[in-house]
């Protein structure tokens, strides 16, 4: 909290750049404001279809069963100690009779997954600058590749499919951060290279990996202003981009969460009651 406060007051003390972030978010095209405000809600898709398809290989979960539980996570996890994490891991414990230790096995793939998928966007990214070629060619390739794989072995061996489609979707989660980092730094008028964007991406995500801080709160905005600092941009205007970014972020996470929060706890309440003895017979 002490980081976060530091980077508004870093932000709100420089008078001259508070006046240009006004007059360029006043400026600033509809469709921009709404990427920023949509995009939060399809990283939470994204992320919730990378982590099925990693947990189908260890349990039986839906679709729907994981993007509530990972709604739900989504709001607790901005206290320090991600405690959606736990309380998520409980459930596929308790409710899917997936142990913990698989569940621990998931959240490794994941992270080993977000590296991946870092580093190949980031060679997809130099491509389309040394090749001088729009990056959305570049970087759909990966995800072409993933597909075809996907199908590929699919006809062999379920697990490994699975794998790759999750590996495609934590891939697609990635490119959604870039965007949503592209669109705030476009909405205070002072847009990163695509290169620089991609380096900026893949630091927050590696700040947001630190479990007490809760989302990376804080520690997220100072990485992501110190490493646009370096790369050419000032450090005041990038506190300001990613303090945006949070703000969207919580604005996206507070609905979903309680709502995900409480449709959980429902399921919970209904599985309890099913399973006394003396629970009434359906119908």
């Amino acid at each position: 909290m002490l980081l976060l406060g530091a980077a508004v007051g870093a932000v709100l003390t420089q008078r001259e750049a508070l006046d240009r972030l006004v007059d360029s978010a006043r400026q600033a095209p509809w469709w921009l404001v709404a990427a920023i405000v949509v995009l939060p809600l399809l990283n939470w898709l994204a992320i919730a279809t990378s982590l099925w398809m990693l947990t189908l290989r260890y349990g039986r979960v839906s679709l729907p069963e994981m993007i509530t539980l990972v709604g739900s996570a989504w709001l607790l996890n901005f206290l320090p100690m991600r405690p959606g994490l736990v309380t998520r891991l409980a459930y596929h414990k308790r409710v899917n009779g997936i142990r913990v230790r698989d569940s621990a096995k998931v959240l490794v793939q994941s992270v080993v997954l977000a590296a991946v998928a870092c580093a190949t966007l980031l060679v997809a990214a130099l491509a389309a600058e040394a090749l001088a070629v729009h990056v959305a060619l570049t970087a759909a390739v990966p995800l072409a590749l993933a597909g075809l794989a996907g199908l590929v072995v699919a006809r062999f061996r379920r697990d490994a499919a699975l794998l790759v489609g999750a590996g495609a979707m934590r891939y697609a989660d990635l490119l959604l951060w870039v965007a949503r980092y592209a669109a705030v730094f476009a909405l205070i008028a002072s847009p990163l290279g695509v290169v620089e964007t991609v380096l900026v991406t893949s630091i927050s995500q590696i700040a947001m990996l630190v479990p007490f801080t809760g989302a990376g709160m804080g520690l997220r905005e100072w990485a992501v202003g110190i490493s646009a600092e370096q790369l050419g941009g000032a450090l005041d205007l990038a506190l300001a981009a990613d303090l945006l970014n949070r703000a969207a972020e919580i604005a996206a996470a507070i609905p979903v969460g309680l709502a995900c929060t409480a449709l959980a706890a429902r399921w919970m309440h209904r599985r309890r009651h099913a399973a006394r003895p003396d629970a009434p017979a359906a119908g």
